[in-house]
């Protein structure tokens, strides 16, 4: 039997681990505790936000769409959104979340501005250049002082396991001819890069770098 089973809940697509006694792992946007989090973000107030620089229409590429819920979140607050998902288990559980999301008269007009594609990023990058920011949070490789995730993110990173891209999808993204480039990091990992970003935000936990382009 297979580690990892995609199977439906309650008309739902779950992604269960037999080795594991964690739950099997279901995104929801309409969730109450995600929901909290929308009412209570503003412009000002989100890290990513201000990272971002958050604005009606602006068009964002989240390049490692995972979760979903910072590109959600960006179109809650304006922005025309696009999410990158490489796994293909990732992207159908993405898809069906967006699409339940789509039911809630409160949610449908933030999905409206998201689109969803199951392709690789550094690919999509190479041919693709429609945007204004550039965003990505990729896995970066643990180290001795990482701290172990919870929940459900300990959930996403131990299914994509040994399928870590990240520093080739950094250098994917300084090749384009970007015009604003975020990447979130734990605040204790370097990104190793030989040019310093422009502008960060941070907290004690994550910073956002932030490169300006052409």
């Amino acid at each position: 039997m297979p580690r990892y089973r995609m199977q439906k809940i309650n008309g739902r697509y779950h992604l269960s681990d037999s080795y594991s006694s964690q739950k099997p792992l279901k995104l929801d946007f309409t969730s109450p505790k995600f929901l909290e989090r929308l009412r209570a973000a503003g412009r000002r107030s989100e890290l990513i936000a201000k990272a971002v620089g958050v604005s009606d229409r602006k068009k964002v590429v989240d390049c490692t769409a995972g979760m979903g819920r910072d590109g959600f979140l960006l179109a809650f607050l304006g922005c025309q959104v696009t999410l990158i998902e490489r796994s293909l288990v990732i992207f159908v559980l993405l898809k069906e979340a967006l699409e339940a999301a789509e039911q809630e008269p409160d949610l449908k007009k933030v999905v409206d501005r998201i689109s969803i594609y199951h392709c690789d990023a550094r690919m999509y990058l190479k041919t693709n250049n429609t945007w204004d920011t550039i965003y990505l949070d990729p896995m970066f490789p643990r180290t001795k002082t990482s701290r172990v995730p919870k929940g459900e993110m300990q959930y996403l990173q131990r299914f994509l396991e040994g399928n870590n891209t990240a520093d080739s999808l950094i250098s994917t993204a300084f090749e384009t001819e970007y015009k604003k480039l975020v990447i979130k990091r734990p605040r204790k990992i370097s990104l190793g890069l030989g040019n310093e970003p422009n502008k960060n935000y941070s907290n004690n936990k994550i910073q956002y770098d932030i490169f300006y382009g052409s």
